[in-house]
């Protein structure tokens, strides 16, 4: 009998310990542009991103200084947007940045989340991926970005940590 309880309560307490993770882990929470940890000299400043999953749908709210020249530039086109909608099953969802119509796909696979965008950009097509990656302790995630214009390749990487 004694170690029936011992094996109910070892199981119970791995179930306990598994449903916190799931609750605290994943892309959900807020994160913040780690300024050391952001290649390009015009890397998004102040960059903090609300990220909210329910389902397939994520939603993506972000705050950011403004460019002093009031360009972004084309390589953080969807990054540096305040609202930013996502299907996480591979489905395309329309998103409208600034004059722009942005159509993007987003796939997610254990602790990374896969997005490919296409946009037309003053009559240029443009067409981009990030991969977002979660580190191991969920208290980290990578942006790897990708942008390609007119044969052009621009990329960068963000790391951002969870507030």
């Amino acid at each position: 009998m004694r170690k029936i309880s011992t094996v109910f309560i070892a199981i119970a307490l791995m179930a306990g310990s598994s449903l916190f993770a799931s609750t605290k882990g994943g892309f959900t929470g807020k994160w913040v542009l780690d300024k050391n940890g952001a290649s390009g000299d015009d890397a998004p400043q102040d960059l903090v991103e609300n990220i909210r999953q329910k389902g397939a749908d994520v939603s993506i709210d972000s705050q950011f200084a403004e460019p002093s020249n009031g360009m972004v530039p084309l390589l953080y086109l969807g990054v540096m947007t305040n609202k930013l909608m996502l299907s996480a099953d591979g489905t395309e969802r329309q998103n409208q940045i600034g004059p722009f119509q942005m159509g993007a796909k987003t796939t997610m696979d254990g602790n990374s989340m896969k997005t490919e965008w296409t946009a037309m950009v003053e009559g240029k097509q443009v067409n981009g991926n990030w991969v977002r990656t979660l580190s191991g302790d969920g208290k980290r995630m990578t942006m790897e970005i990708h942008e390609t214009t007119e044969g052009q390749d621009r990329q960068a990487t963000l790391q951002f940590r969870r507030k």
